[in-house]
């Protein structure tokens, strides 16, 4: 896989509504590609020290990915992205830095991974939004989710026992979800951690990228349990440990995507019929 790491930086006259539509249309440019498999972008987060840095310091970062680079290439020379780009180009003003490379394995200290999943949805965000926020629905549309139960919970927040087939093996944790109806964000993270499990968090992002089309992403942010006497969990090696999870969060994100995918369609569907 090659990666296509963006590093934007908007003119301070660029509102953030500008901003925002940039990538809901780039992102709908890249995923209805054939050549594309992945799309996500993020703000920087800004340091006190950003603001006396050398060099260009970014407003945001986008990334896609490719199966390789000849996939890349071919993506990169489509005459419909020079047009895209000249459009924007001629709306607002920006500078871009760009890089290609396979995705990078971090050596030294134990830190937590991030994965990026992602997946387009042929229903408004508002349907996507329903589903996402229907923690205890999870347990019918989610193979891996056993059950899901709102322990606490207002308009803002739920925390939700959920039971989790991963690897084959049941298991039971405590996470907190944060609700942001305005964005359209979900930011969980795990407060009674599962065996093998040191971190684990992430979001749940919905982005309209038209009045009926939606673009949905997963962010997972986790590492294992410092080991034992040498052992996660009295059986595992850190590197096992790390690859068990790794494939969990691999298979459980795309079928979580796919499951969402599936119920919002479906509600649309349903209601047009109707």
């Amino acid at each position: 896989m090659i990666l296509h790491t963006l590093i934007y930086r908007f003119d301070d006259k660029v509102t953030g509504d500008e901003q925002r539509q940039f990538f809901a249309e780039l992102g709908e440019l890249v995923l209805n590609s054939e050549y594309i498999e992945g799309f996500g972008y993020e703000p920087h987060h800004w340091l006190p020290v950003d603001a006396g840095s050398r060099g260009m310091t970014g407003t945001a970062i986008a990334q896609y990915a490719a199966r390789d680079a000849d996939s890349l290439r071919a993506f990169s020379e489509l005459p419909h992205v020079h047009e895209f780009l000249t459009q924007w180009r001629s709306r607002i003003s920006y500078e871009a830095a760009y890089a290609n490379h396979r995705p990078i394995t971090l050596a030294g200290r134990r830190i937590l991974r991030h994965t990026e999943h992602t997946v387009t949805v042929d229903a408004p965000v508002e349907v996507v939004w329903d589903v996402l926020v229907d923690v205890e629905g999870y347990a019918r549309i989610f193979p891996p989710t056993q059950e899901a139960k709102i322990i606490e919970g207002s308009d803002t927040h739920q925390i939700v026992r959920l039971v989790v087939d991963v690897n084959g093996q049941v298991q039971s944790w405590v996470s907190r979800r944060d609700i942001d109806h305005e964005r359209h964000v979900i930011a969980y993270r795990q407060l009674e951690l599962a065996p093998l499990i040191g971190h684990m968090g992430g979001e749940w992002r919905a982005y309209p990228l038209t009045a009926t089309r939606t673009q949905l992403v997963l962010t997972h942010d986790f590492k294992p349990k410092d080991p034992v006497d040498g052992k996660v969990a009295g059986k595992f090696t850190y590197e096992e440990a790390d690859e068990l999870l790794c494939g969990g969060v691999e298979r459980n994100s795309v079928d979580d995507l796919g499951a969402v995918k599936s119920e919002a369609e479906r509600r649309v569907h349903e209601a047009s019929a109707t």
